[in-house]
């Protein structure tokens, strides 16, 4: 169910976002149809770190490199001014600046650029990327659903999948596979390591080795991010039982996949330069400019990269109301220092090295390339980091006392979500049917520009498909597992880094319920 909602609702998003007017689509798109073409890089020209790649294509794909370009960046011009994409199925070469990225999610979405050269097709492409990004969105409810005891981690990935995941799930672009690979992997990891380390679910287990596979195969900072992932994750585990985690076999092979896998992920990024970005010398900031100025630029635009995970659509030109900010920083500061104010000692600093690491890495590494790039991060290449805040913190809060509220919770946040996730929506057809500066609603019945289907139609299906996640998010936690073991009042204690071995018939069941007279309530931090 999870599964074919958020892909509807990611559908509509395909559908009410005009061709080519997501953050680099042109060349995303070029990039997809000559992989399947067996145009991996293409050809190279040029020094070594040069990221343009010449490939071949049908021409109809090749001429959409610029075909946004007449309200690229202006948010007051509605999409109507954009030429209708032409050329024909003849080859053609052309000149991209992703021809070094990796090839997994190119090699799948390009798959329907065999069948034709038509806007269809490059729709279908957009489908099936948003069917991507919903498996793993799925996912992470069915792990939450299956191995959660009190199933608050939903929570977390309802906050986690912003606008922002959506938009990007449901365009072209790589971003939008992994963030809801990170979701997965996220979620996953954080109910693992939180209540299932003495004794690992195999599915469990399959599905966080999996997700961490394809989450680092899709762009050149994922297997940095996923590294970062699993330096949180361990810090908020228990040594004792990480130790016997280690030991299970099952665990073993999902750690040697991972491995493997990032292995050879960095072997192609590394050959490959795929971290090279495009920059024009305009861009490029001179050494003649302080470091200290530098530095405190890159701070300076927190106030662009932090929205930037929520919803600035378009190329980085169209910005959800402000309402919707409002929102999810509520929603985001709300779980974590919920989590922070009930959860031991060392839970509570681990959220707070998170919140200042995403703040803090992305201006490190803006900064150490300026003088080769210029300034070139966006809010959508933190996400793969950024979406763990909110499921750990959730995941954390399903430990305590709350989890007693857990349905509460989870419908006041499913609520919230829902109301700011159709603002951003609403905003976004705004701006592309009239502009920013065209009226408030009669835009719905006489726009200057709309999708393939009317503008009240595709508005009516996101609504029903967000109204019904939401829905289902609150329903399936409220008819949860029930309390987890030592979730009651109390100061958090810290778990013994050597219980019983799992295998000693006088140790305590893992399993237990909270009336389990084998279990006694131990505090808001005690592991179940």
């Amino acid at each position: 169910m999870t599964f074919v909602l958020a892909f509807v609702a990611m559908g509509a998003w395909s559908f009410a976002t005009p061709l080519f007017a997501a953050p680099d689509e042109p060349v995303h798109i070029i990039k997809a149809a000559a992989v399947v073409r067996g145009e991996l890089v293409g050809k190279l020209p040029g020094p070594s770190t040069s990221p343009l790649g010449l490939v071949t294509v049908p021409a109809f794909y090749a001429g959409t490199r610029n075909l946004p370009s007449c309200y690229h960046r202006r948010p007051t011009v509605p999409a109507s001014c954009a030429p209708v994409a032409s050329g024909g199925s003849g080859p053609k070469q052309v000149y991209i600046y992703n021809a070094r990225y990796p090839p997994l999610y190119y090699a799948i979405v390009g798959l329907p650029s065999l069948l034709g050269s038509s806007d269809a097709d490059i729709y279908l492409m957009r489908l099936v990327s948003a069917a991507l990004s919903a498996v793993f969105i799925a996912l992470a409810v069915s792990a939450a659903v299956l191995w959660s005891r009190s199933r608050l981690a939903i929570a977390g990935v309802v906050i986690a999948a912003t606008p922002m995941v959506l938009f990007l799930g449901s365009v072209v672009n790589p971003a939008g596979l992994e963030a809801s690979a990170a979701i997965t992997v996220w979620t996953a990891g954080s109910i693992l390591v939180l209540e299932h380390l003495d004794d690992p679910p195999p599915g469990l287990v399959a599905m966080l080795a999996a997700s961490a596979c394809v989450l680092e195969l899709i762009r050149a900072l994922s297997p940095f991010w996923l590294g970062l992932t699993a330096i949180i994750l361990l810090a908020v585990s228990n040594l004792g039982s990480l130790r016997r985690f280690l030991a299970h076999r099952r665990v073993r092979y999902g750690l040697v996949a991972v491995v493997v896998v990032a292995a050879l992920a960095v072997i192609w990024i590394l050959s490959e330069r795929s971290f090279d970005v495009y920059a024009t010398p305009a861009g490029v900031v001179g050494y003649s400019v302080p470091e200290s100025t530098i530095l405190e630029f890159s701070f300076l635009h927190n106030d662009y990269y932090l929205p930037g995970m929520i919803g600035v659509f378009g190329w980085f030109d169209t910005f959800a109301p402000t309402f919707t900010y409002v929102v999810w920083y509520a929603l985001i500061g709300f779980v974590t220092l919920a989590a922070a104010a009930v959860g031991r000692l060392r839970d509570a600093l681990t959220l707070l090295v998170f919140v200042v690491a995403i703040v803090v890495v992305p201006v490190a590494i803006s900064t150490s390339q300026v003088h080769r790039y210029g300034f070139t991060w966006a809010g959508k290449d933190t996400l793969a980091f950024a979406v763990g805040l909110p499921i750990l913190a959730a995941t954390l809060i399903g430990k305590s006392a709350l989890a007693q509220h857990r349905g509460r919770i989870v419908g006041i946040v499913a609520l919230c979500a829902f109301l700011a996730q159709v603002a951003a929506f609403f905003e976004m057809l705004r701006r592309y049917a009239v502009g920013t500066k065209g009226p408030d609603f009669g835009f719905l019945l006489h726009p200057t520009w709309k999708p393939p289907v009317s503008l009240p139609g595709v508005l009516a299906v996101e609504i029903v498909a967000l109204g019904a996640l939401a829905v289902l998010a609150y329903l399936v936690t409220r008819r949860g597992q029930g309390v987890p073991t030592g979730a009651m009042s109390g100061p958090a204690i810290e778990p013994s880094d050597d219980p019983a071995p799992s295998g000693d018939p006088t140790a305590p069941s893992h399993a237990a319920g909270p009336s389990d007279p084998a279990r006694p309530a131990t505090g808001t931090g005690a592991l179940a």
